[in-house]
């Protein structure tokens, strides 16, 4: 029996020593162990991150766009405030509790081994102790701050006195309310509330309110340096009082040595330019709108529809789009990454994020990293990571032209407002109608873009009044006709009208279509006894008793039909092209093909169907007719419209616009275009705008009777260029609809007519051109009278901010 004990008993040993042995393996081994010793690893390393700033965004002149003002704010928690103690629990939340109770813990805690032995006497005196030695902290970290930010001592003690008095009566006021609004409660039922329900309406009384629990400033708007200090000093911890061995040191983690002291990123975005004062002239306005004086303009909410804005807090997605950023672009994880693999720009709680334009296409990019100190518990080492701003990005774009441009599509000046003499005697615009519009203007050279408006532009400040909306039912029209939240430079699907006719020109010749100096007949209209089907708009103007034969003395050329803008000639070039060489032309220019500059949605441009395939083969042989002169299934924008233009100066090589200077050389391709085609190309251009008796686009007649005001009037700079009237699709508005709920009455028209386009390339006079100007304005009717004075201001705004020079009138007619 004993041995048999004796064996059951060893076998028992035996059998609880490999269970040790299978768990110091599984410690060692398994992932468990792992998990286990990094967790074991951690506890012995305090990780303090360290605030940074986004990086600046600059325009092409180096002028600060956007761009981070570092603030901190020193604060302190309110419950130190107001005299108690705060500790992080073991989730990472900052409790509040009174001095002479966490003293108490504390006492114990720090002789837990004797605690129980020691008489109510001995455990007093150690709890005052420590009571006085929690109290000498918050005293010190007062002095501390005050020291550190060079305020006087008295003041700061004065500002933590009035944050108290403040949030006391906030809370006397709320715990008042609360109690009489709960016993209302009880009377309005006739009840008599008994003991427990009042104990229970005191405690409801008595809760916290968000001030008691939040981070009061003391010391605002301090410098990086002195935050930075403040913020390594905050989250040091060392014991309250000396251990005396090593043991202890392990065991006793040490307080915050400044209770509750919080350093907050007050960091602001900015953005200097957002408001604007320019000085117009009159003085080269159309002459019912001339004077000779300058109109100040207020700008504002300029360029925000290219930056875009940030938003403090995160959003669904926001943390797994940039582990994906991480992971998928070697650069940014090598740059953003610690020596453990920890993302320093990884988003924490209340963080800034873009949200649209640049800021969120380029989050990535502009988004600072943190620094981190790290220090070991056990050795003391302290190893700090300086935080890295963000990178910076530099645009091709001019604020200040941007700005004049701006000021110039304000319908206070006119130009942008329905006026007697545009002709439009379209109902939906009646005269004083405000008209909306998208600029381009693109430096031919580079493909740089200089400037990039759309109007109307959403205010910023919520404030609709300024453009007449005051509820709901004016703001679904208003939205409705004016789609203010869609960059119309680069977003808004427009036909190209007339203006692609230059395109179609060099197309056909590509594609052996159209043979250099060939007359095309001007019948007037395109089909033989079909005079109601692709006319021609002279014809039409005249009723059908002229045509450009009568109006040239000849049948036109290719220089002719560009500078009468020749429908006929045009539906020629159309039909002979068919549908999918006429695709091919507006392909090669860019339309179909997405920008991608990173300010939002782009339109793409479209050939065919929205939904069709995009190589012209589902277009019919009357629709590509109708593509020889912009109309039909075709849309584009105004940077297609420039990035076009600018090709065609450019002798037939093509260089994607871009926005952003990012050093490296641009890429170019070459169309294989015929020389004659572009030459003769740029000569109709030119003659559009300077053939006084038969430019499309050359003037203005004012006046009945009166001969035509030329439209490009700055002296000594060199205008090539061609109008558009794009037939435009109404926009119908259900009045009584209200998201999925419609009532009984029918949509109406409330926008009809055509889009107004003049696109134009500028130079010195004798020089090359070196800008291409893109503008349309919805719904405006005559190109040549509605956008044409407002690509001449825009020359003139190209002048005054320096890019092209500045000649008199007497040096050009000495």
């Amino acid at each position: 029996m004993f041995h048999r004990r004796v064996l059951l008993l060893g076998g028992l040993v035996s059998f609880l020593f490999v269970l040790l042995l299978v768990r110091l393996a599984w410690m060692t081994t398994g992932d468990q162990g792992v998990r286990a010793r990094e967790k074991a690893s951690k506890s012995l390393v305090r990780e303090t991150w360290l605030p940074t700033v986004r990086g600046t965004i600059f325009d092409r002149k180096g002028r600060v766009l956007a761009g981070d003002r570092a603030s901190y704010d020193i604060g302190v928690d309110y419950r130190v405030l107001a005299g108690q103690w705060v500790y992080i629990d073991g989730y990472g939340k900052r409790r509040g509790i009174s001095i002479s109770r966490y003293a108490r813990r504390l006492a114990e805690r720090y002789n837990r081994d004797v605690w129980d032995k020691l008489e109510d006497a001995q455990q007093n005196e150690i709890t005052e102790s420590f009571e006085s030695a929690l109290k000498d902290r918050v005293e010190s970290m007062y002095e501390y701050i005050a020291v550190e930010t060079q305020t006087p001592l008295v003041e700061l003690l004065a500002r933590r006195d009035e944050i108290v008095q403040r949030v006391s009566k906030v809370k006397r006021e709320y715990t008042e309310r609360t109690r009489k609004n709960e016993l209302k409660k009880y009377a309005e039922r006739g009840d008599v509330p008994n003991e427990t329900d009042l104990d229970r309406i005191e405690r409801k009384a008595a809760r916290n309110i968000a001030e008691e629990e939040q981070i009061h400033p003391l010391v605002p708007d301090v410098s990086d340096e002195i935050g930075f200090t403040v913020i390594r000093q905050s989250s040091r911890r060392v014991p309250l009082i000396k251990l005396t061995s090593e043991a202890d040191e392990k065991r006793i983690e040490g307080e915050a040595i400044f209770p509750g002291l919080v350093v907050v990123d007050a960091t602001t975005r900015i953005y200097p330019y957002k408001e604007l004062e320019v000085l117009i002239h009159r003085g080269a306005f159309p002459p019912p709108l001339q004077a000779d004086q300058n109109e100040l303009m207020k700008v504002t909410d300029l360029g925000t529809m290219i930056l875009g804005s940030v938003q403090t807090g995160l959003q669904s997605g926001d943390e797994s789009r940039r582990a994906s950023a991480i992971e998928n672009d070697e650069i940014l994880k090598v740059r953003a990454s610690t020596d453990k693999g920890t993302d320093r720009g990884r988003y924490f709680h209340g963080d800034r994020v873009g949200r649209t334009g640049l800021e969120s296409s380029y989050e990535d990019h502009l988004r600072g990293l943190r620094g981190v100190t790290v220090e070991n518990l056990q050795t003391l080492e302290l190893v700090e990571t300086l935080p890295t701003p963000g990178l910076d990005i530099h645009l091709t774009l001019d604020i200040l032209l941007q700005a004049r441009i701006r000021a110039l599509l304000d319908p206070k000046l006119g130009l942008a407002r329905v006026q007697t003499w545009h002709g439009n005697l379209e109902p939906t615009t009646p005269i004083g109608s405000e008209l909306d519009a998208g600029v381009i203007v693109l430096e031919v050279a580079t493909g740089e873009i200089l400037a990039m408006v759309s109007t109307p532009v959403p205010p910023s400040d919520g404030d609709w009044t300024k453009y007449g909306v005051h509820d709901d039912a004016q703001m679904r029209l208003y939205q409705k006709i004016h789609s203010p939240y869609v960059n119309r430079a680069i977003a808004m699907p427009y036909p190209p009208g007339s203006v692609a006719k230059a395109l179609i020109l060099t197309g056909a010749a590509k594609y052996d279509k159209y043979v250099q100096g060939h007359r095309i007949e001007a019948t007037g209209y395109l089909l033989e006894g079909q005079p109601n089907k692709f006319r021609s708009w002279y014809y039409k103007l005249s009723n059908g008793t002229s045509t450009h034969f009568h109006q040239l003395g000849r049948h036109p050329n290719d220089i002719d039909a560009l500078m009468v803008s020749s429908n006929v000639f045009f539906f020629t070039l159309g039909r002979e092209l068919e549908g999918e060489l006429v695709a091919d032309v507006y392909k090669m220019y860019g339309v179909g093909n997405p920008y991608n500059l990173g300010v939002g949605t782009e339109w793409a441009g479209s050939i065919g169907a929205f939904n069709g395939p995009g190589d012209g083969s589902d277009l019919t042989l009357d629709e590509a007719t109708l593509l020889g002169i912009g109309q039909g299934p075709v849309t584009w924008t105004p940077l297609h419209a420039a990035d076009s233009y600018a090709t065609i100066a450019r002798q037939g090589y093509r260089i994607h616009p871009k926005l952003i200077q990012s050093g490296r050389a641009p890429i170019v391709e070459d169309l294989d275009l015929p020389s004659w085609s572009i030459s003769n190309a740029m000569e109709g251009l030119h003659e559009v705008v300077t053939n006084q008796l038969n430019g499309s686009g050359y003037g203005i007649r004012y006046e009945e009777f009166e001969p035509r005001v030329p439209t490009f009037n700055a002296p000594g700079i060199r205008v090539w260029g061609k109008t558009g009237t794009a037939t435009a699709p109404d926009i119908r508005f259900d009045p009584d609809q209200v998201g999925d709920t419609n009532g009984p009455m029918d949509p109406i028209v409330v926008r009809h007519g055509d889009h107004s386009w003049f696109v134009t390339l500028v130079g010195p006079e004798g020089g090359e051109p070196q800008y291409a100007i893109a503008v349309v304005l919805d719904y405006a009717g005559s190109g040549g009278k509605v956008s044409g004075p407002i690509n001449n201001q825009i020359i003139y705004a190209l002048i005054e901010e320096g890019y092209l020079p500045r000649v008199s009138a007497a040096e050009v007619n000495p």
